[in-house]
């Protein structure tokens, strides 16, 4: 059934602690699953995206208990996984499917694996080509997309492979596969990307390094579990934090933020815009650094992004053009092409959005601007389509803080494929919203 939230100008105040890291909560599910002893999770996100991988690793015959806030994950080893029964499901999610298909590139057993119908529009040569190279059997579709059917082998070999594109997933996808290859593998990146796979191989023991671009791995060593400790979502917190900019009178903290170096681009272009942002308490969990955000209401200015940082705001570009919106001047981001290519187009969904509500933007030589209208500006009433994209719904629903009357997101039943708390949390922080069926 399709879902609409209704939101209406609001102030934001208080405190929250922001749900696991979608990210780290994959990669924990995976680690866990390939250990050889057992692991307990903290804050493991319960959103659809990570609760498919984490069924998908049951179907892989890995016994999971939940205790509490915490999960106990019986890993079997490299070698422990088993033959599912049935094809492998992984709803929405680009990271779940690319990262297992690393997973699985090197199991003795057949596998497919599936998405939904967003997903299954989604570009996959990109990870079956080095995992071909290594020895993998992957098939796609005709349009290289899933679902991908691995046919098993055993037999991988390490590769050095130069990345044509800068991609977390595609590195994580070969990383994992190289767990279990022959040798020593080499990815060299052409720009950094998030690393939360070298920093969790890290913390649990494995044989990786990196220098700068450049990550060596030994693969075919054994390691033991552990306990994880998944910080807060760094991308769910910037829909807070945006929205607390840009609505007046607002203040909020929140608790436990990831603040990986590789994540936090936005903070850095938002401190540009004059933003208000403190971080405080900051600490690690395992490798990855953690801190508390306590986050004003701005008088934003606009900000030039350009392209060698995009790898590590892709996700959180779509608020960031909301916030450029209600800054004074006007903003350019430069070399935005991948945002095509995520859940949704997601760069057509985010000028599409901004035309129902009277704003004009221009996209020309892969440059996006978009003239800011201050800090008094509101938005007219309108009716936004999400394309069934959970940050594209997101971030029109903070764009409903500053409307005349209210702002109308279609579809938004999207949001539960990362961010389930985020209409609650919102609510506790004082928005006014309507949620309907």
């Amino acid at each position: 059934m399709t879902s609409s939230i209704l939101s209406k100008p609001s102030s934001l105040s208080g405190e929250i602690k922001i749900p696991g890291d979608k990210s780290v909560s994959h990669r924990a599910i995976l680690c866990a699953a390939l250990a050889k002893s057992v692991s307990t999770v903290n804050n493991l996100q319960h959103s659809e995206d990570v609760l498919n991988t984490l069924n998908v690793v049951r179907q892989l015959g890995i016994r999971i208990e939940r205790e509490e806030t915490a999960y106990k994950i019986f890993g079997k080893g490299l070698k422990g996984l088993s033959n599912p029964k049935e094809d492998l499901y992984f709803g929405n999610s680009g990271t779940g499917i690319r990262l297992t298909a690393g997973v699985l590139a090197w199991q003795s057993f057949n596998s497919e694996l599936k998405g939904d119908f967003s997903l299954s529009k989604r570009p996959m040569q990109r990870i079956s080509e080095p995992l071909s190279i290594m020895g993998a059997k992957l098939l796609l579709t005709s349009e290289n997309t899933p679902p991908i059917k691995i046919i098993g082998t055993t037999n991988l070999s390490a590769i050095s492979y130069e990345m044509p594109i800068a991609s977390a997933q595609v590195k994580s996808a070969i990383l994992f596969a190289a767990l279990n290859a022959k040798g020593v593998t080499k990815i060299t990146e052409p720009l950094i990307t998030r690393n939360h796979t070298e920093l969790m191989f890290k913390q649990i023991g494995i044989d990786i390094q990196v220098n700068q671009n450049e990550i060596l791995l030994s693969g075919q060593n054994e390691f033991e579990g552990a306990q994880i400790d998944v910080p807060g979502d760094f991308s769910s917190a910037a829909f807070l934090i945006v929205g607390a900019l840009i609505s007046p009178n607002s203040s909020i903290l929140i608790r436990d933020v990831g603040l990986n170096s590789s994540r936090t681009a936005l903070i850095d272009v938002l401190l540009s815009m004059n933003a208000s942002i403190e971080i405080l308490n900051q600490r690690k969990f395992g490798e990855e650094e953690v801190g508390d955000l306590k986050v004003n209401s701005s008088e934003l200015v606009s900000c030039t992004v350009d392209s060698e940082i995009i790898p590590n705001l892709i996700d959180e570009l779509p608020i960031l053009f909301i916030a450029s919106l209600f800054a004074k001047g006007e903003s350019k981001f430069f070399g935005i092409e991948e945002l095509k290519h995520k859940e949704s187009d997601r760069l057509a969904a985010m000028q599409s959005g901004f035309e129902k509500l009277g704003i004009e933007t221009q996209y020309t030589n892969d440059i996006l601007s978009i003239d800011g209208k201050g800090s008094d500006f509101l938005l007219q009433e309108g009716q936004i389509d999400s394309f069934e994209d959970h940050r594209i719904a997101m971030s029109f629903v903070i764009a409903g803080l500053r409307a005349k009357k209210q702002i109308k997101i279609m579809n938004s039943d999207c949001i539960n494929t990362s961010f389930p708390e985020f209409i609650s949390q919102l609510d506790s922080l004082g928005a006014i919203l309507n949620e309907s069926k």
